[in-house]
């Protein structure tokens, strides 16, 4: 393991300080393999940009990318055959010839058509609406360009119907057929969507965002309430038992039914009993499982209250998420820029494939050996930095919340702390960080190259190797979820106690089992938390938002409120969405802290409170009565043990 921390002059009991403890950098080769491998990337990219000249790995021109393509498949300004003509023009079925100039006005006189037929219509231009019909020559029409396309910028019905009258003159026709095939109606509707959304701007995004974000903060405090929680949390635990009863005996009571009318046969009498047994048997597991986790579940509801304190304290966590948004825009802005001109370094190749007897050729890029590599270096690049941008993100929101609970005097807290989190996880943790992310990027890497080789056997038809990839891709799709979900509880060890990377993980996982029902108790409950917020916010938002618009906003300039509507739901579940995922992180955060301060400190000394220093003394109380009992037994038994060897003794005096 690669690190700068001395871990034996960590002392676990530091946490009393936490802000003021003094912290080392841990794992940060890895941040620095992070940043050659950005560097690596550069350099790849100016190859490809053509900013730095190698013959072992072709530049591109991502302009091939977005020319248009002939009916022919050839590719306009590139191919030799249509070199000196760089723009597209369409024929009334779409299919495109290349032009040198995109037509700037109307004339129903003068056609582009297929290569073939282009002089013998310049020749007689009356043939060119004989073959408008056939859909190998069109009129030019009065185009902009867009993308090295001539698009219409006319209407085209008028246009239409200018050319018949030309048509006729020269005693040909043209069918409504022979025009641009457009959608009024769908159109419209795009038309519509746009105005509305644009008219109610302020309400979509400032319900969407700034209601929404309110909501969540308010969902927050509504789970501070005394005896919501636990009324919420224990209804619904006893609803779903009461369901499986009410289940089982109705599918009994059906199954017996079905015994005496005559009617059912014995396979679908015996089916219901089977799932009537069924339901039986999981309404008892369920119970036991209930009774096994009901202190757990009074312990999940104490930490959940307690990061929805630590949370509202903290209202500046909620910018995490935009910037770790602007930090992968910022990547992306370069990443794409590179992906685009590697994807235009292949050379341009014309396919044919067959189906049901019909013959189709299609467009493809042929790329060299190192092009392939090169693009899936930049593949794991790619997960690499989005992953390592998430780590982070985690680590500062561990930090923000472990110090908030390791603080004596809470109200104390507040927005600073997350500036705090931010910097410490900066200068001390990136390492850590980028060592946990590279661990996802490998595998997400190995994943996407087995999918690349699952498409290569499905074209070959090899079905076992097919078989035996699926298998391979799955273990690694656990394993992955099974890193993540380690790798969290792992930062939250770091953040604690500023352990490297492997030590937390070591840690974290010993944890985990310890404490196996707390975990399952508390990630139970905050699931369901969770998931109702998801939807509270959202819905609630939209609710008000419909309320301001219907009866509030003007509706001259509106045709609908629907669309709006939609829009402002899914930003309000976006931003609800980030509120879960932070919320979520601190309920890990606040289990570990508390955990943590179970098994250093007397309890005198603990920073728990309310409910977790109740759950705490309770299982003081029982940890001490455990070990009173085992005292008594162990002195019963060595009281036993004397009075048999007194016994013995006596025998073997009496013999």
């Amino acid at each position: 393991m690669a690190s700068v921390t001395h871990e034996d002059d960590v002392k676990e009991t530091d946490v009393v300080d936490m802000r003021e403890r003094k912290r080392r950098c841990t794992d940060v080769i890895f941040f620095f393999g992070l940043i050659a491998a950005w560097f690596c990337m550069t350099i790849v990219g100016f190859i490809v940009c053509g900013v730095i000249k190698d013959k072992s790995l072709p530049s591109g021109d991502p302009a091939k990318l977005s020319s248009p393509v002939d009916y022919l498949g050839h590719t306009c300004g590139y191919h030799s055959s249509v070199e000196n003509k760089p723009y597209g023009y369409y024929m009334a079925n779409t299919a495109v010839v290349c032009v040198k100039d995109c037509p700037s006005e109307n004339d129903y006189t003068k056609f582009f058509c297929h290569y073939d037929l282009q002089s013998d219509v310049d020749g007689s231009y009356y043939k060119g609406y004989t073959y408008v019909e056939t859909f190998s020559c069109m009129y030019k029409i009065k185009t902009k360009v867009f993308f090295n396309r001539c698009v219409p910028d006319t209407n085209v019905q008028n246009a239409l119907n200018e050319a018949k009258k030309y048509a006729s003159a020269t005693n040909e026709t043209l069918s409504d057929s022979s025009s641009y095939a457009t959608s009024n109606d769908s159109m419209s509707w795009f038309n519509t969507f746009i105005a509305d959304v644009c008219y109610l701007r302020g309400y979509i995004f400032g319900f969407g965002i700034g209601i929404a974000t309110a909501v969540s903060f308010l969902y927050l405090y509504l789970l501070r309430i005394p005896g919501l929680l636990f009324t919420a949390i224990w209804s619904v635990i006893i609803s779903i038992m009461v369901l499986l009863f009410v289940g089982s005996w109705l599918l009994w009571s059906l199954a017996n039914t079905w015994s005496t009318d005559g009617v059912h046969g014995k396979n679908e009498i015996i089916t219901m009993r089977v799932f009537a047994y069924f339901g039986i048997i999981m309404t008892v597991l369920y119970v036991c499982v209930i009774v096994v986790l009901r202190s757990r579940i009074q312990l999940a509801i104490g930490v959940v209250k307690q990061a929805s304190r630590a949370m509202t304290a903290m209202p500046s966590v909620i910018l995490l998420p935009i910037i770790q948004t602007f930090g992968v825009t910022c990547f992306l802005a370069v990443w794409v820029v590179y992906v685009f001109y590697l994807a235009s370094s292949g050379e341009i190749v014309t396919e044919t494939t067959t189906k049901a007897g019909i013959s189709y050729s299609y467009r493809t890029y042929a790329y060299t050996k190192n092009s392939k590599y090169a693009f899936l270096y930049l593949l794991f690049c790619w997960f690499w930095t989005s992953e390592f941008i998430i780590a982070a993100g985690q680590l500062i929101i561990a930090l923000s919340f472990a110090s908030w609970y390791f603080t004596r005097d809470k109200s104390t807290v507040g927005n600073t702390n997350v500036i705090w989190a931010f910097r410490t996880t900066a200068r001390y943790h990136l390492g850590t960080a980028a060592f946990g992310s590279l661990i996802i990027a490998i595998i997400k890497t190995i994943r996407a190259v087995l999918a690349y080789i699952e498409r290569k056997a499905k074209k070959s038809g090899n079905k076992i190797a097919q078989y035996i990839i699926c298998i391979i891709s799955c273990c690694l799709w656990c394993l992955e979820k099974c890193m993540k979900f380690l790798n969290k509880h792992a930062y939250i060890l770091t953040a604690i106690y500023a352990y490297s990377f492997c030590k937390a993980c070591r840690r974290a996982f010993f944890l985990l089992l310890r404490n196996i029902l707390r975990v399952a108790a508390v990630n139970m409950v905050a699931s369901f938390l969770l998931m109702i917020g998801k939807l509270f916010a959202p819905v609630f938002t939209t609710f008000l938002c419909y309320l301001a618009v219907a009866y509030g906003a003007p509706q001259v300039g509106t045709t609908g409120i629907i669309a709006p509507l939609i829009l402002c739901f899914v930003l309000a579940y976006w931003i609800s969405g980030m509120f879960s995922e932070m919320f979520g992180m601190g309920i890990e955060t606040i289990l570990f802290s508390f955990i943590a301060d179970e098994e250093m400190y007397k309890v005198e000394d603990r920073f728990a409170e309310a409910e977790l220093m109740s759950t705490l003394q309770k299982t003081a109380q029982a940890h001490k009565a455990s070990k009173a009992g085992t005292k008594v037994h162990q002195e019963s038994e060595g009281e036993s043990t004397e009075a048999a060897k007194v016994q013995s003794q006596s025998g073997d005096l009496v013999f």
